[in-house]
């Protein structure tokens, strides 16, 4: 590959196709490189004008490299990885991974999983920063703005790659104060003549999660809200019985757990993203810190 410009200015252009790719947009890669859209939009053009063809097109996926732009990607990916490379979000002083990480994932794992991840992560690559968007919901078939998502259950997807992360658990849980001020549950099927905290079911999507409540068709849902953090507070404010993931519900230690044997409920995280995305020295580092951290939590996780 030649082109005419300087050294320098080469190297951040062929970083920035990279970014393009993969955000699969000019204002994502913007974004994230602290551009403005046409700054983009005209380096882009430049390089293409450069290199005397088109390296990339659009598709409903983004915009996405030609043949001759998956040549200039993988020399952008070379540059990327190369210790004290030009770039400025690759590599820091050492070969420190830098950079940033758009995530999505349930608010939960995000609070605990990724929280405890980076913890580790800030240790060994304090360069690498963290952005993450919390739901809980079904794979997204186009990755565009973020690096990769932790999702629910097994997702369905041909383009994009996904491997299993971890399994946890959901149960039913109350305070101590609700259970002293209703009538005693003796049996599993008391626990349905109580109001129920959970997501809202015609807005969840995700098999896995609306699958539970057909073992207990009698419950009314008091409240419905799309955060399983709310779901927990409401339960510590004595608003109901709460179906929550197990290593969130027994973290403070003040909400009882209701007839395990019965209503335990098997679930898993997955991850979803790109190859492309997957080989982002920063993206590595943030999923190597992930897989340690739910291993060591693989026993909370179970419940």
């Amino acid at each position: 590959m030649t082109w005419k410009g300087s050294a320098v200015r080469d190297v951040e252009n062929l970083l920035l196709l990279l970014a393009v790719v993969r955000h699969g947009s000019y204002s994502g890669a913007a974004a994230a490189q602290g551009l403005s859209h046409t700054t983009v939009s005209r380096r882009m053009a430049s390089l293409e004008a450069n290199s005397g063809a088109r390296l990339l097109v659009r598709s409903d996926r983004g915009w996405e490299p030609t043949e001759l732009g998956r040549e200039y990607l993988a020399a952008a990916e070379d540059i990327e990885v190369a210790p004290g490379s030009l770039s400025p979000s690759a590599t820091g002083v050492g070969g420190a991974v830098r950079g940033v990480v758009r995530v999505l994932a349930p608010e939960a794992f995000g609070g605990v999983a990724l929280g405890e991840a980076m913890r580790r992560l800030s240790r060994t690559h304090p360069g690498v920063r963290l952005e993450m968007i919390n739901a809980a919901r079904r794979a997204r078939t186009n990755l565009v703005g973020i690096d990769f998502e932790v999702v629910v259950g097994r997702p369905e997807v041909s383009r994009n790659e996904a491997f299993h992360l971890a399994d946890y658990s959901l149960g039913m849980y109350a305070s101590r104060s609700y259970l002293r001020s209703h009538p005693a549950m003796r049996e599993p099927d008391d626990l349905q003549d109580h109001p129920l905290l959970y997501f809202v079911e015609s807005m969840q999507d995700v098999p896995e999660l609306t699958d539970p409540l057909r073992h207990v068709p009698r419950m009314n849902q008091l409240v419905g809200a799309t955060s399983s953090m709310v779901h927990v507070e409401l339960t510590r404010a004595d608003a109901g019985v709460g179906l929550l993931p197990c290593y969130v519900a027994e973290r403070g230690g003040d909400l009882v757990r209701l007839f395990p044997e019965r209503f335990t409920f098997p679930v898993s995280y997955w991850v979803v993203s790109r190859s492309d995305l997957l080989r982002r020295p920063a993206v590595r580092a943030v999923m190597e810190a992930i897989r340690a951290s739910v291993g060591d939590m693989e026993g909370e996780l179970a419940g």
